[in-house]
């Protein structure tokens, strides 16, 4: 394991800290500035749609300058605005920090995306681990959150995350990495190359596909606490049957990311049967999620859900990236990424919409129907 690797996995665990973030600290934060749910909506949504924009900017920022700059800047970026969010009681002040944010979170993710496919002899099995690290960081964000406000003020606490994310700054800097800018000024990025990407079929059957996994993923996040209620959990429970949810993913990661050490069987060769089989096997476990009327057999099948979800977006990326030259790699992912960004804002909304007037349980039939979708696009 080199120090370009652990700066890899240290922006992808990074970014997960920051994806859950502000649901760790919405408490606190809200109470602090003042503000009202529809207020905190706001801060959230001007943090997801900066992701937006930087999807596709993050990504061709790295095929310019190159991942170690990108990893500074994210990783500082980052660390700057969560120090100054402990910081202030002003909401302004909390929007522009979360404007910082966002640009820095898609700096780590996809920084952290492009560079470990590169790193490993299979690029699905390097994407596979770290976006596991991602799934481990989002888990332990509302721990280590709670832990440091029962310890110290919100200001340190703050203090502390951001030195935490100031780790892949210190790992860039002594990393060795892929060269994006030559010697004597010569780019290996070329902005018509990148352009003429628009006209591969690849990369848009990538893109339609992370459309609806990453619709598919956030809208499980969003609404399993709110399906386990309908089933039977209490409070606890149902935030319980969350975790079952994101740890199932982390371990599916975890394990497809060893596998090609374990196996000798990588997963890049095989991507496309993985993708068919995993999205046929979501499905099924999704069709009895709506038919299930108690608790224990739903965790099972949310269980089953998570762990096949584990493969897909890793899975997609490395295939994806093996198409195409390694100085494009940045503007591609920011591409896929950028489709997977909306279908994570149109999806969830829609189904929060069908509840109002049907069960949760009921509109889970839109993600069986977005499952479908990513099992037909993965058999072209």
């Amino acid at each position: 394991m080199t120090t370009t690797m652990f700066a890899g996995f240290s922006s992808l665990f990074g970014f997960g800290l920051i994806v859950a973030f502000l649901g760790s600290i919405k408490l606190v934060l809200a109470m602090r500035i003042g503000a009202d749910n529809a207020q905190f909506g706001r801060v959230i949504a001007v943090f997801q749609w900066i992701m937006v924009v930087m999807a596709i900017a993050g990504g061709v920022t790295i095929d310019l300058v190159g991942h170690q700059v990108a990893i500074c800047a994210g990783s500082l970026l980052s660390a700057i605005a969560i120090s100054w969010i402990g910081r202030t009681r002003s909401t302004p002040v909390v929007l522009g920090c979360c404007t910082l944010l966002g640009i820095g979170a898609q700096l780590l993710y996809a920084s952290g995306n492009t560079l470990l496919p590169g790193l490993f002899a299979d690029p699905s099995a390097g994407s596979s681990l770290g976006n596991a690290v991602f799934g481990l960081g989002a888990l332990l964000m509302s721990i280590i959150a709670a832990a440091l406000f029962k310890r110290m003020t919100f200001e340190r606490a703050l203090s502390l995350l951001a030195f935490v994310l100031l780790i892949p700054l210190g790992l860039a800097l002594l990393g060795t990495f892929p060269a994006t800018v030559r010697i004597l000024g010569e780019r290996t990025f070329d902005v018509t190359v990148a352009v003429s990407l628009l006209d591969n079929y690849v990369l848009w059957i990538a893109a339609l596909l992370l459309f609806c996994y990453i619709g598919l993923e956030v809208s499980m996040g969003a609404w399993i606490s709110s399906y386990a209620t309908e089933v039977g959990a209490d409070g606890t429970q149902a935030v319980h049957t969350l975790s079952i949810f994101w740890v199932a993913m982390m371990v599916s990661r975890l394990c497809f990311g060893l596998q090609d050490q374990l196996t000798g069987i990588q997963l890049t060769p095989v991507g496309g049967t993985l993708l068919v089989v995993a999205g046929l096997t979501a499905l099924v476990a999704l069709t009895m999620l709506m038919r299930s009327r108690n608790l224990q057999s739903a965790q099972v099948w949310i269980f089953v859900v998570g762990f096949v979800f584990g493969p897909i977006f890793p899975t997609t990326i490395g295939i994806t990236l093996e198409h195409f030259a390694p100085s494009t790699w940045g503007t591609l992912f920011g591409v896929v990424a950028t489709a997977g960004s909306i279908g994570a804002a149109l999806i969830p909304p829609w189904i929060g919409r069908k509840s109002t007037t049907r069960t949760m349980q009921a509109s889970f039939g839109i993600l069986r129907s977005t499952a479908f979708g990513v099992t037909a696009i993965a058999l072209i």
